[in-house]
């Protein structure tokens, strides 16, 4: 049952880490083309989501919290930013 459960864990750190390059990707082209500060801080909190899983991959630790706070800091930088 744990094997499984850790499978599943490592699968989704992978998907996760996918999904989370692809955005950075995306918003950081959007960026360049338009300039505004919100979406470079877009940009930051998929790029921090994908260091995240990586380290994840890698450090299976759980005192990657820290991670999560600056994703959501930027997050919300660019939701309050005008």
């Amino acid at each position: 049952m744990g094997d499984k459960i850790n499978e599943l864990l490592m699968f989704s750190v992978v998907v996760i880490a996918g999904l989370s390059f692809l955005l950075f990707v995306i918003s950081m082209i959007s960026y360049s083309r338009l300039r505004e500060l919100k979406l470079l801080f877009i940009s930051l909190s998929f790029l921090v989501f994908f260091i995240k899983a990586i380290l994840f991959l890698f450090m299976s630790s759980k005192n990657l919290i820290i991670m999560d706070l600056l994703i959501i800091a930027f997050l919300y930088i660019a939701a309050a930013k005008k």
